[in-house]
């Protein structure tokens, strides 16, 4: 994991002299670990499970913003902002490395190595963004859906299978989709043979055969 932490950069005798005070936590899945709105006073890498980060809506309803898996980081907003911009909650029970933000903020002026790094995955992330924005406007809903399906499966590129805790309901959320159309259009592609589901475990056979099939019917969504 540390080969995918802002840390990567630093040997291990560097790592062992920052004098970092690191927790390794677990949480249940379902849990909030902080709220829109709430103080920020931490930031976290993840390094096992899920998280989905939640924004609420002026109607109501939450909108998914980002869906994190292993070495993706978390509020590290908090070193420019003095609040989370939306909420964090666990999809299944989650493993976090937890750093204090005003110790990594001192850290970071210290250490090039580790300011860059912070740099790369807030660009990356917002890279991220930007691709889903164009997917919701210029993809079809099968085509958007099979793009994150490979796109989830390719994060586990050693396995088989890859761990899937989401829901009908979060994948609505995230893609911009109705829970009822999403549990169609993944009924149609386990029907082909395409994707296959079984206790929180998800497997592509063949991505590229998945993606031309949604790209290719998309014109019924």
């Amino acid at each position: 994991m540390r080969g995918r932490s802002i840390f990567a950069g630093l040997s291990r005798e560097e790592i062992c002299e920052l004098g970092m005070d690191v927790h390794d936590i677990h949480v249940p899945s379902g849990t909030t670990i902080y709220h829109e709105g709430d103080p920020a006073q931490y930031a976290y890498t993840l390094r096992q499970g899920g998280i989905k980060l939640v924004k609420s809506l002026p109607n109501g309803h939450a909108q998914i913003v980002r869906l994190l898996h292993h070495g993706d980081l978390l509020g590290f907003e908090g070193l420019r902002t003095e609040r989370h911009r939306h909420s964090a909650v666990t999809l299944t029970g989650t493993d976090l490395c937890r750093l204090e933000l005003r110790a990594l903020d001192a850290l970071s002026q210290r250490l090039p190595a580790v300011r860059e790094a912070i740099f790369a995955r807030w660009q990356q992330a917002l890279q991220e963004a930007e691709d889903r924005i164009v997917e919701l406007g210029a993809k079809k809903a099968d085509a958007r859906l099979a793009t994150f399906l490979c796109q989830w499966v390719g994060a586990y590129p050693q396995q088989r299978t890859a761990p899937f805790p989401l829901t009908r309901q979060d994948l609505g959320e995230f893609l911009g989709l109705s829970t009822e159309h999403v549990s169609r259009i993944m009924a149609d592609l386990k029907r082909h043979g395409l994707l296959h589901e079984h206790k929180g475990q998800i497997e592509i056979p063949d991505p590229q055969n998945l993606f031309l099939y949604a790209s290719s019917d998309g014109s019924r969504s």
